[in-house]
C-alpha cells in the first residue's frame, strides 16, 4: 500500500520587498531593456502575477504574486507550466528530482535556462535538471521567452526558447522568516531566511537563506528524496543617481535521491518479474506502487565460484546524487553620460552521477598474450583481486558502478551600451564560457543491504590488480564559447514604433579526449573498452583498427584519441513593436537559433575517422518567426501570438536494427507552427482570473536513416510499416509525420479570490496526447524482450491526454502575528489523474527494453506555516 498520508504545515514563500521584476537574463540585457529599475506604473500592469513585457518577443513573466501561491520549494520549471506553449512533467509531486521540459516543442536540451544571467544547461548533453534550482522563495521573477533567445544569450544549445529567473533583491529593511511543515509521503521541509537591511554608510544590503527537504518516493517503499540548499546575495549600490551597483550571489545544493517511477513503455511485461521493479507500465497509481522485500547479500564461500547477489540491483535502489555550487557577480557602471558597462562573471561546479550495479569478475581475462588482463573489456569487468573477502578470486560479484560527471565552468557576459540620443541606443556584447567536463565510471562496493557504501564511487574506487581504477568510461571534454553580439534599438513616430536589430556570432571550440578504446558506434559505455597499461596494449594489438574507405566499414577497435571541433555561425535577431492608441500593441520578431552537436553525439562517431561523410552530426539551426498582439492595462492583460519555426538538421536518435545499437542521426528539415494566447483579468478588487491556450503542429519533411549496414528481411518483418530499404540502408518512415513526445494542444487557467483574511485559488490544465515516436505508429517488441515475441505491438501510437487540477488556500495571520505571516494549504493533482509523465522523443518504433516513461506525480497535500518579521 502507499504510505499513510498526513498533512500539517510545509514551506512557503517569501514576501518580496521589491516586486518589480527584471525581465531579461543578463545585466546587460536588463539594462538595455530599461528593466533594472522599472517604474511603479509599469509594475502595476502585472495582473495576478502575470506580466507581459513590452518587447518584440513573445514573453511572459511570473512574479512572486503568482509564485507565492504554489507549493513552496517546488521546481520553478513546474511553476511556469501555466505559461502558454510550456509543457513540464514533474517526476515527483515536490520538485526534488527532475522532469521534462517542452516549450513550443523545444525540449530541455534546446531551451536555454539561466538564473541571474548564468547558464544552467549541462555542458555535455545540454540537459536541464529541475531539482537543481533555487528555492522559490528567493526568486523574484521568472521570464519565459517562448520562441527565441536574447541577443547576448551565452548558449551553445538554444535553438529556440529561454527561461530566465532573477534571484531576490535584498530588502532595505532588516527581517527574518522561517517556515516549515509536513505533507503527503512523509514530506517535510524547513526554510529560513535573514535580511540584513541596509548596513553602514554605503547602504550595503544582503540576504542569506537555507532549506532542507525530504520525502519518501511515492512509487515504492524504498526510495528517498532529500535536498539541502543554501543561498545568499550581497548588493552594493554605487551611484544612486544612475542605478549602478555590484552584487555577489552564491548557491549550493546537495541532492540525495533514488531513481523511481520510471517503467518500460509496454502494456505487457517485457521480462518476468524478478523482484527488481516493474517490467511494464502500470495501469493506475494503485498498481504503480512497487513493494520491495528487504534484502541481504549472501555470504561468499571460499573455494567456490560464487554468483552475483541480486540484492541492490533494483532500479529504485540506484542513487542519483548531485552537488552543485555556483558563485556569480553582477556589475553595472555608468562610465559617462549615456555610456554604461555591465558584466556578469560566474563560476560553477557540478558533481553528479547516475547508474546502478554491475557484475564484476574477480579473476583476470586473457587478451592476446596478456593472460592477466584487467579492466572493462567487451562489456565485462575483470579486476584480478578478491572483492567479497572470501579469500579467492573465483567469484562474480555485484558492485556499484554509476556514470560519474564533474564539471568546472567559468563564464563572463559583458556589454557596453551607448545612448546615441534619447530614442536611439546601441550596445556591443562579449560572452565567454569554458567548461572542463570529466565523465568516468568508477566502481565501488555495496553494503550488505544493497545500498552503496558511498553514493560517489569516484571517492574511493576499486583499483585492479594492475594498479588502475576499474571504469566503464573515461573522457574529458573542453567546451569553449567565445561570442560577440551587437544590438540597435530605435523609437520612431512619437515612440509608437520601436525597432530592434541585433546579431550574435558564437564561436565554439570543442576538445574531446577519450582514454578508452571504441569498438562500435553506439556512443555509450557498451562501445568502450577501458583497459590500461599492458592490458590496453594487448587489446589494441589483437584488435587492430581498419577502416575501408571504399565500403565505409570499420573493424577492430579505435584507439584512445583526441579530437577537436570548431563551429561558428551568425544569428540575426530582428524585431519591432507598434503601439496602437489605447488598444495595445502589435509585435514581430525574427531570429535564428543554433545548437552545436553535444559531446555524447560526437563521442559516438569516434569509431570512424574524423570527417567521415554522413557520420558526424551536423549543427542544428532554426529560423523562428513571431507575429502577435499584446494588451496591457491595470485590470486586463493579454497576448496572442502566431509563430513558425523551421529546423535544419534536427538531431535525433534511432535504433540501428542491424547492429542492434542506438545511434544519433539527423532528422533533417522540420517545420513547426502554432498559436499561443493568454489573458489575465482582475474581475473585482478581490477576484482574479487567468486563462491560456496553445496549439502546435509539426511536420518532419523526410524519412530518417537508421542504419547503413544493410537491410535484413528478418528485421524488417518486425518493423512492418515502419521501415524501408534504399541503397542498402534502413530508413524510418518519418516523412510527413509529426514529432514525438510533445503535446499539440494545451489549455488551462486559474481563478483566485480573497474573502477577508482568506485567499482561495484553483488552477487547471489539460494536456493533449503525444506521439510515442516520430513515425507516429505503435511500439513493437524487439531485442531484449524475452517474454514477448519480436514484432508484437506493446503500446499504441500515442500517450493519452490528461487533465490536472490544483487547489490552494491561504489564511493571513495578520490579526495574530503580522501581515507577513500565514498558513497555507496546497493540494496538487486533486483528482489523482494518472498519466504517462516524462518521456523522451524517440524516432524508432522498436521497444528493445530501453524505452521508458515516468509515472505521473500522484495527488499530494502540503501544509504551510510561515512566521516572518
Amino acid at each position: 500500500m502507499r504510505s499513510i498520508r498526513t498533512l500539517a504545515g510545509a514551506a512557503s514563500t517569501l514576501a518580496v520587498a521589491i516586486a518589480t521584476p527584471a525581465f531579461a537574463q543578463s545585466t546587460g540585457t536588463q539594462d538595455f531593456e530599461n528593466t533594472i529599475v522599472v517604474s511603479a506604473h509599469r509594475a502595476d500592469l502585472s495582473v495576478g502575477g502575470i506580466d507581459l513585457p513590452d518587447t518584440s518577443k513573445a514573453k511572459a513573466t511570473l512574479t512572486q504574486e503568482w509564485l507565492q501561491h504554489q507549493v513552496g520549494g517546488q521546481s520553478i520549471n513546474d511553476l511556469v507550466n501555466f505559461v502558454p506553449g510550456v509543457s513540464y512533467t514533474n517526476n515527483d509531486p515536490y520538485g526534488g528530482t527532475s522532469g521534462n521540459f517542452y516549450i513550443r516543442g523545444f525540449d530541455n536540451t534546446r531551451v536555454s535556462e539561466t538564473f541571474d544571467g548564468v547558464t544552467l544547461n549541462d555542458d555535455g548533453n545540454y540537459a536541464l535538471y529541475g531539482g537543481e534550482l533555487l528555492d522559490t522563495e528567493v526568486i523574484d521573477s521568472v521570464t519565459v521567452n517562448l520562441g527565441t533567445t536574447d541577443v547576448d544569450s551565452p548558449t551553445s544549445s538554444a535553438t529556440g526558447s529561454t527561461v530566465n529567473f532573477v534571484s531576490h533583491m535584498p530588502s532595505d529593511t532588516m527581517g527574518a522568516k522561517v517556515s516549515g511543515g509536513y505533507g503527503t509521503d512523509n514530506y517535510y521541509r524547513v526554510f529560513g531566511m535573514i535580511e540584513t537591511g541596509k548596513l553602514g554608510p554605503l547602504g550595503t544590503k544582503a540576504w542569506f537563506s537555507a532549506s532542507t527537504a525530504e520525502n519518501d518516493s511515492p512509487y515504492n517503499n524504498y526510495g528517498k528524496i532529500k535536498k539541502w540548499e543554501a543561498n545568499g546575495k550581497i548588493y552594493q549600490p554605487i551611484n544612486d543617481g544612475h542605478g549602478d551597483f555590484i552584487s555577489l550571489a552564491g548557491f549550493y545544493v546537495q541532492l540525495r535521491n533514488n531513481f523511481s517511477g520510471s517503467d518500460p513503455v509496454s502494456n505487457t511485461p517485457l521480462v518476468a518479474d524478478n523482484g527488481t521493479g516493474f517490467q511494464y507500465f502500470p495501469s493506475s497509481y494503485k498498481n504503480a506502487y512497487y513493494t520491495y522485500s528487504p534484502c541481504t547479500t549472501a555470504a561468499a564461500t571460499n573455494g567456490v565460484a560464487n554468483t552475483p547477489n541480486t540484492c541492490g540491483t533494483a532500479y529504485e535502489y540506484r542513487p542519483n546524487p548531485a552537488n552543485l555550487f555556483n558563485l556569480r557577480a553582477a556589475i553595472k557602471l555608468t562610465l559617462a553620460d549615456g555610456l554604461t558597462f555591465t558584466a556578469d562573471p560566474s563560476y560553477q561546479f557540478t558533481k553528479a552521477n547516475g547508474g546502478g550495479t554491475v557484475s564484476a569478475h574477480e579473476g583476470y581475462t586473457t587478451v592476446g598474450t596478456d593472460t592477466k588482463a584487467t579492466g572493462y573489456i567487451n562489456g565485462s569487468y575483470y579486476v584480478g583481486q578478491d572483492l567479497n573477502g572470501d579469500g579467492d578470486t573465483l567469484d562474480t560479484v555485484t558492485m556499484y558502478a554509476p556514470s560519474q560527471t564533474k564539471t568546472h565552468r567559468v563564464a563572463l557576459t559583458s556589454s557596453l551600451r551607448y545612448d546615441v540620443t534619447p530614442t536611439q541606443t546601441v550596445r556591443l556584447s562579449y560572452a565567454f564560457a569554458r567548461s572542463d567536463i570529466t565523465q568516468t565510471g568508477e566502481m565501488s562496493y555495496l553494503n550488505s543491504d544493497g545500498s552503496p557504501v558511498d553514493v560517489y564511487a569516484i571517492n574511493d574506487p576499486v583499483i585492479d590488480a594492475n594498479g588502475f581504477p576499474i571504469e566503464k568510461r573515461d573522457t574529458e571534454s573542453i567546451a569553449e564559447l567565445n561570442q560577440i553580439s551587437g544590438e540597435y534599438r530605435g523609437q520612431f513616430f512619437d515612440k509608437h514604433l520601436t525597432v530592434s536589430v541585433g546579431v550574435r556570432a558564437p564561436f565554439l571550440h570543442r576538445v574531446l579526449d577519450d582514454y578508452c578504446f571504441t569498438r562500435n558506434n553506439a556512443g555509450a559505455t557498451s562501445s568502450s573498452v577501458c583497459a590500461f597499461g599492458a592490458s590496453g596494449a594487448a587489446y589494441g594489438a589483437i584488435n587492430p583498427y581498419v577502416y575501408n574507405t571504399t565500403t565505409g566499414a570499420a573493424t577492430g577497435a579505435a584507439a584512445p584519441q583526441t579530437r577537436k571541433y570548431n563551429y561558428s555561425t551568425v544569428l540575426p535577431n530582428i524585431g519591432a513593436t507598434y503601439k496602437l492608441p489605447s488598444v495595445g500593441e502589435v509585435f514581430f520578431n525574427y531570429s535564428e537559433g543554433f545548437q552545436a552537436p553535444y559531446t555524447t553525439s560526437l563521442y559516438s562517431t569516434f569509431y570512424y575517422p574524423q570527417g567521415t561523410p554522413g557520420i558526424e552530426p551536423r549543427p542544428e539551426k532554426t529560423e523562428n518567426f513571431d507575429l502577435g498582439y499584446r494588451y496591457n492595462a491595470r485590470r486586463l492583460t493579454g497576448q496572442i501570438d502566431l509563430w513558425y519555426t523551421h529546423y535544419t538538421n534536427k538531431l535525433g536518435t534511432s535504433y540501428d536494427s542491424i547492429q542492434q545499437i542506438t545511434t544519433y542521426t539527423n532528422l533533417g528539415p522540420v517545420q513547426r507552427y502554432g498559436i499561443d494566447a493568454n489573458v489575465s483579468y482582475k474581475i473585482t478588487p478581490h477576484v482574479l482570473a487567468y486563462g491560456f491556450g496553445s496549439v502546435l503542429h509539426s511536420r518532419i519533411e523526410q524519412n530518417t536513416i537508421s542504419g547503413v549496414s544493410g537491410c535484413a528481411s528478418t528485421v524488417l518483418a518486425v518493423e512492418v510499416g515502419q521501415s524501408a530499404c534504399a541503397g542498402g540502408a534502413t530508413y524510418l518512415l518519418t516523412g510527413g509525420k509529426s514529432e514525438s513526445a510533445m503535446p499539440h494542444f494545451m489549455i488551462g487557467g486559474r481563478l483566485q479570490g480573497d474573502i477577508g483574511p482568506l485567499t482561495l485559488g484553483a488552477q487547471v490544465k489539460h494536456t493533449a496526447d503525444r506521439y510515442v515516436n516520430d513515425e507516429n505508429v505503435g511500439l513493437y517488441s524487439s531485442g531484449n524482450t524475452p517474454t514477448v515475441a519480436n514484432g508484437v505491438q506493446v503500446w499504441g501510437s500515442k500517450y493519452p491526454s490528461y487533465t490536472t487540477v490544483d487547489l490552494d488556500v491561504r489564511y493571513s495571520l495578520k490579526s495574530i502575528v503580522n501581515e507577513r505571516s500565514f498558513v497555507q494549504l496546497n493540494v496538487t493533482n486533486v483528482f489523482n489523474a494518472y498519466y504517462v509523465g516524462s518521456v523522451s522523443p524517440d524516432t524508432s518504433a522498436l521497444q528493445t527494453g530501453g524505452t521508458d516513461a515516468q509515472v505521473s506525480p500522484p495527488r499530494a497535500v502540503i501544509g504551510t506555516l510561515t512566521i516572518a518579521y
